[in-house]
């Protein structure tokens, strides 16, 4: 190529780029010792789609990890998650990477925190109901815990809390998850947070829950009964007294 007139900067630039080498794995692995995480991300591509190993995925999800704990976080509260979901996007194998994972999710948690000091928070709050169905089951958890702590309902959470103890019934002795999946008995059968509590209160929480559901069918509310009443029967579980109020209710 020949390199000449006005065109001759932008000619010169494209043999730079011609002549610059792709980078390999080992170019790759100093790039994450160096601390230079975005540039790593930038150059992974040079690699060819038939050798990105498990080692290749390792020094991307590395960076990818580095790089949304290190957003910056000016005006907007989700920078860093947005930015999470752009390199998820980008490599869609962080998906199944749980330190990206589990980053992505401290992103969304961080932005939440930064919403219940904000004066004016409603917008950050509508936003942070977008990220909420994409966490993890743990994320699920520590969002829910966050939010309750800073005041909020039970129906609120539901859902939240529903999706962690889905994945991991450990979840289910928990005092708050008990607490608010009860609660959340006492609202319409077909809305959200009462289909949420159903769907882990009497299977995978039932153990642990079923104490707790049983005493809460004394001095039982309309809606709690229309909720309760089916699944305890079915599970044995009503005392007779309880029967005729569910049939009672169900008339």
């Amino acid at each position: 190529m020949r390199c000449a007139g006005a065109l001759a900067g932008l000619c010169l630039l494209s043999l730079a780029a011609e002549a610059k080498e792709p980078a390999t794995l080992g170019d790759l692995e100093v790039l994450l010792q160096k601390g230079a995480f975005a540039e790593l991300l930038e150059r992974a591509e040079d690699v060819a789609p038939a050798s990105r190993t498990d080692a290749w995925k390792n020094l991307v999800t590395g960076a990818a990890v580095a790089v949304v704990k290190s957003t910056a976080v000016t005006k907007d509260p989700f920078a860093p998650a947005l930015e999470a979901d752009v390199l998820l996007k980008r490599h869609i194998f962080l998906a199944e990477r749980q330190p990206f994972l589990a980053a992505r999710d401290g992103a969304v948690l961080g932005a939440a925190q930064r919403c219940f000091k904000e004066a004016d928070g409603e917008p950050c709050w509508k936003t942070l109901a977008v990220f909420e169905p994409t966490l993890t089951p743990p994320g699920s958890l520590d969002l829910g815990k966050a939010l309750r702590r800073n005041g909020a309902l039970p129906a609120r959470v539901t859902s939240l809390y529903a999706k962690a103890a889905a994945k991991d019934p450990a979840a289910c002795k928990d005092a708050d998850v008990q607490d608010v999946l009860v609660a959340s008995l006492d609202g319409p059968v077909e809305g959200a947070p009462a289909v949420s509590a159903r769907s882990v209160a009497f299977t995978v929480c039932w153990a642990a829950l079923s104490p707790k559901l049983k005493a809460a069918m004394v001095g039982a509310s309309s809606y709690r009964l229309r909720n309760a009443c089916k699944p305890l029967r079915e599970k044995k579980a009503l005392t007779a007294l309880q029967e005729d109020l569910c049939q009672d209710e169900e008339q």
